[in-house]
């Protein structure tokens, strides 16, 4: 007897949604498969993340980590009152509820407007800032109640002290204003939590090869003209993520393909796996070992190709 390959991938996937779920204390009943995000996500091919991610309305939510855009949520005031029920957080941590679950409050920018946040393990921070915007038909409804009634005594309660999802104002030109909390991700997308931690090689010494305006470009064994070499794909304020494009190449003329042959050299990594790693200050933060196919490489490009390279270190014999 054998197995269909989608009976295989079932199989597999079977049994890690039952790895996960035991290690994390849930029974394997008809309602937890049913309503399972996790396993529908192993279904489709597709790994658990490193951590746990957030939740949102009581289901697991990925695209937080892994996605790239804003999103409109609902939040309350910040508080330490639930500081326990927050994943990561000690006792008097600030926290906030976004979309039904308490998120740890790094940092509070302005009270009520902006914060900085945290989820569990994640070495990443999101910035939940309110957001406001004209209603303009709210507006024109106000106006037209106005003209129809002139004497009319109008009083808005913005209720504040109270916790509440959404707010209001009405400004001196009596324009109505309504507000709409955004989450957005600080630094580098999150779609490398699908691989594996790779431990750097101690005897291996890295560092920047080329850089352009928006920082280190590449990066390569230092005081060597050959060897592995890495390029830069995104980057988000000082942090900077890069592939591995091989083990034994030629730096001189990987500097000079960097910008030219861009496109040639991302799309030119060979193999199942591919190698990634977070860079800050001249330092690895992250080393991670990701599959292929998982890695959105269709979506880098260099927006603006700048060739006025500044090699640091790549014809030091």
């Amino acid at each position: 007897m054998s197995f269909s390959d989608r009976e295989k991938q079932l199989i597999r996937a079977a049994f890690a949604w039952g790895q996960i779920t035991h290690k994390e204390g849930y029974t394997l009943s008809d309602l937890e498969i049913e309503k399972s995000v996790l396993f529908r996500r192993l279904l489709a091919g597709r790994p658990p993340l490193a951590f746990p991610p957030p939740l949102r309305h009581g289901f697991p939510w990925y695209e937080v980590i892994e996605g790239r855009g804003e999103h409109v949520v609902n939040a309350s005031e910040a508080s330490p009152e639930c500081s326990i029920i927050a994943p990561g957080s000690k006792p008097g941590d600030t926290c906030i509820l976004i979309d039904g679950a308490f998120w740890r409050v790094a940092e509070t920018v302005r009270e009520r407007e902006e914060y900085i946040v945290e989820w569990g393990q994640y070495p990443i921070q999101w910035r939940l800032k309110k957001h406001w915007e004209v209603n303009y038909e709210m507006t024109q409804q106000l106006s037209n109640f106005r003209k129809d009634n002139p004497n009319a005594e109008l009083q808005f309660d913005n209720r504040s002290g109270q916790r509440e999802y959404s707010e209001f104002r009405i400004d001196d030109e009596q324009t109505v204003w309504l507000s709409e909390w955004q989450l957005s991700r600080i630094g580098l997308s999150g779609w490398v939590w699908v691989g594996m931690p790779v431990e750097s090689d101690s005897r291996l010494q890295l560092a920047t090869l080329a850089r352009d305006q928006q920082g280190p470009l590449v990066i390569g064994e230092a005081d060597r003209k050959r060897g592995a070499g890495w390029l830069r794909i995104e980057q988000a304020g000082e942090e900077f993520r890069f592939i591995k494009l091989g083990d034994k190449l030629e730096y001189q003329s990987l500097i000079a393909a960097a910008v030219t042959e861009f496109d040639t050299l991302l799309h030119g990594v060979e193999g199942d796996e591919l190698e990634v790693m977070d860079w800050r200050n001249d330092t690895a933060l992250r080393h991670y070992a990701v599959p292929t196919h998982l890695a959105p490489l269709e979506q880098f490009d260099l927006i603006e190709q700048n060739y006025d390279l500044v090699p640091d270190n790549a014809y030091a014999s």
